[in-house]
């Protein structure tokens, strides 16, 4: 008796999700996850994710509200969160309109015409949102006027959420690596930042930024997405390409042993993932120090040879010294 197969593409709408939600790095990364791997293997299947697979993307669109690391961190969609999802493409139940109310008039041409067309709809909204919100937490980050504070950031999570806080923005940043840069600020409250983003949020500590500038090579791709028979709107992937620069090598070498003592204790951290970037010496701030490819540690013990060599005092180097002990302990 032959053993009857099954078709990937026979497995229900559920059972798919699941899949390709233990596949992506984070929720938000399902929907493009799905498109990348699913839709290249056959005409079948992308008339099939196109246009009849309903289901799987109202799925895909509900994990966009859900954008934390499941492996490290735990996240919960708040009602908050369903209502800006809602409002941000994804599905609404229908409503009756009061009375003596206008109905704006909105072609039928420029709506999302396929499950898949929504999704992307809602998908590039969220990706809007990030941005933004990145864009106006880096003003506060490089701020002497406005810098940084712990309300100012639950302050800017708040407003624009959901957003995808593991996503690389078109600058190349991220939501916990941006926090680490901070200026003008007490460590203190570096640490409760990135706190609230792994604990509350979901922020992945292995998730790199990409250097754009600062001598490294780097370059930013812009691949538009095709238009749809029936809709107006162009999907545009965008994807910075850079050195890549981890919060713990940040901490590691501004010398902040709290922070570096706190993301050491995360779940599935890797202390040894290598970064690139520059770093001014706090004895001579007119000087920098430029690492390529060095771990935390690394970098930490070359932050302290320039620092000894342009003659800073034995007090001025407690923050390295306890940094590149908790790094030794870790490796």
């Amino acid at each position: 008796m032959n053993e009857s197969t099954m078709n990937l593409s026979d497995l229900p709408d559920e059972i798919l999700h699941n899949i390709f939600t233990y596949t992506a790095d984070s929720p938000s990364y399902v929907g493009p996850c799905i498109c990348y791997q699913l839709r290249p293997l056959s005409k079948k299947w992308r008339d099939d994710l196109d246009n009849e697979r309903g289901n799987l993307w109202s799925l895909a669109t509900g994990n966009l509200s859900l954008d934390y690391w499941p492996r490290g961190g735990s996240g919960s969609a708040s009602k908050d969160d369903d209502a800006a999802l809602q409002e941000s493409g994804g599905s609404r139940r229908p409503t009756k309109r009061a009375r003596n109310t206008t109905t704006n008039r909105r072609s039928a041409r420029i709506q999302p015409a396929s499950p898949l067309e929504k999704f992307k709809h809602a998908y590039n909204l969220l990706m809007s949102r990030t941005e933004t919100a990145l864009l106006e937490l880096t003003e506060h980050v490089h701020s002497s006027k406005k810098p940084l504070s712990f309300s100012i950031m639950k302050k800017i999570l708040k407003e624009f959420s959901p957003i995808a806080i593991n996503r690389r923005v078109r600058t190349g940043g991220t939501f916990l690596v941006d926090i680490c840069r901070s200026r003008h600020v007490q460590e203190s409250v570096i640490l409760k930042c990135v706190k609230l983003l792994i604990e509350e949020h979901g922020a992945n500590p292995n998730v790199p930024s990409a250097e754009v500038g600062q001598g490294l090579a780097s370059s930013t791709t812009l691949t538009l997405g095709r238009r749809s028979a029936a809709s107006s709107e162009v999907t545009c992937y965008t994807s910075s390409q850079g050195r890549e620069l981890y919060a713990i090598v940040i901490a590691a070498a501004r010398a902040m042993p709290s922070v570096v003592k706190y993301l050491l204790s995360c779940r599935d951290i890797d202390p040894t993932l290598k970064g690139s970037s520059r770093f001014r010496l706090f004895s001579n701030p007119r000087k920098s120090v430029k690492g390529v490819d060095l771990s935390a540690l690394e970098f930490g013990m070359k932050m302290k040879e320039e620092e000894i060599e342009n003659g800073v005092c034995a007090a001025d180097l407690k923050g390295l010294n306890k940094v590149i002990s908790l790094l030794k302990k870790a490796g």
